[in-house]
């Protein structure tokens, strides 16, 4: 009787034990509440296998992959390149949400489309997205955060809008062109190798809208180094043409009244103003022929309304006057040479917003 009572106790705690153990099988019967996997003091909950750590749950919750430390809610540490995380799947793609709630529409989504319209209804197959879908939020980028907060470089808005250095873009594409700290640059619009070609002129309004000029499709060249030089290949070329002119009325004999209109011809012109676009003020060159009575370079604006009036020089040769444009409102201009009562050329100019 004794071993029979001695056997019973054993099975009892045997099953009392094998009670309190998670089997390799799983187990029936568990309370969340009561039974869980874990520990009820202060250390770290350990992960192995092949007896290496491999994962780790602070007491805290912060859980660590590679890191016995980690420091986020989700801290991930690989030792080799491009090997950090994986999504895979049907169109695999990464949610982030403000709230618990599946019914909020705070929702951001780093995905890439496996198959047409997925996530978006123009999206191909190997599109990658990364999408805003709250209605007021817009996509930010940023950098500078050395320390706090970064700086916003460009925006997209929900209507699509997309600025830079603005944060209230209106326009399809807004740039703000303010001069930043050191910079010596004259403007923060730059293009390079740009491939030639034709096109219509653009203009710029009062509020720095860009339109497709109603007017004419040839540009000012802006005062750069470069045409400058044009400038002066081109003085040349005036030059060497008027010598050969003057070889000309030489060689065929013509008659005075001839002769005279060869060189007038050959001595007047309109160059375009510097700097284009002005901004409080732009020179303007020009050359007269002899025995000019009166000349005057006449300001239009687009739609042919005459706004200013400049009495030229009316020595022959090249020379120059000045045109102050600070009571002339930003946008684009005609000016017009006038010798003797008649238009010789005329060319555009732009004025900038001071």
């Amino acid at each position: 009787m004794k071993k029979i009572f001695i056997s019973m106790f054993a099975i009892t705690l045997s099953i009392s034990a094998f009670s309190q153990n998670w089997l390799l099988a799983g187990n029936a019967g568990t309370s969340p509440a009561t039974n869980f996997v874990g520990t009820t003091d202060a250390n770290r909950l350990v992960f192995r296998t092949n007896n290496t750590e491999r994962m780790t749950i602070l007491s805290g919750g912060n859980v660590g992959i590679g890191t016995s430390a980690p420091i986020m809610p989700l801290h991930i540490v690989s030792n080799s390149v491009d090997q950090f995380l994986r999504l895979s799947g049907n169109g695999p793609s990464l949610q982030l949400v403000d709230s618990p709630s599946t019914s909020t529409n705070r929702l951001g989504k780093l995905a890439i489309a496996s198959g047409t319209a997925q996530y978006v209804s123009t999206a191909h197959n190997g599109d990658m997205i990364l999408q805003n879908l709250d209605s007021v939020g817009g996509l930010l980028f940023g950098t500078n955060a050395a320390s706090g907060n970064g700086l916003e470089r460009a925006r997209f808005t929900p209507v699509g809008y997309f600025g830079i250095a603005t944060t209230a873009p209106t326009a399809k594409l807004d740039v703000n062109c303010t001069a930043i700290a050191g910079q010596s640059n004259p403007s923060n619009i730059r293009f390079e190798s740009l491939q030639s070609g034709s096109g219509t002129v653009l203009v710029i309004d009062a509020n720095g809208y860009v339109y497709k000029s109603a007017s004419g499709t040839t540009a000012s060249v802006p005062n750069t180094p470069l045409s400058s030089d044009l400038q002066n290949e081109l003085e040349n070329l005036r030059t060497q043409v008027e010598e050969m002119r003057s070889l000309l009325a030489n060689r065929l004999n013509l008659t005075p009244a001839e002769a005279n209109s060869l060189k007038a011809q050959s001595s007047t012109w309109l160059g375009n103003n510097y700097p284009n676009p002005a901004t409080g003020a732009t020179t303007i060159e020009y050359s007269l022929p002899s025995q000019v009575s009166n000349a005057t370079c006449q300001i239009y604006s687009l739609d042919g309304k005459p706004i200013q009036t400049l009495v030229l020089n009316p020595t022959a040769g090249k020379n120059q006057v000045q045109l102050g444009t600070g009571r002339l409102a930003p946008g684009m201009y005609i000016y017009t040479l006038i010798v003797n009562g008649k238009a010789v050329d005329s060319k555009r100019l732009v004025v900038a917003q001071q």
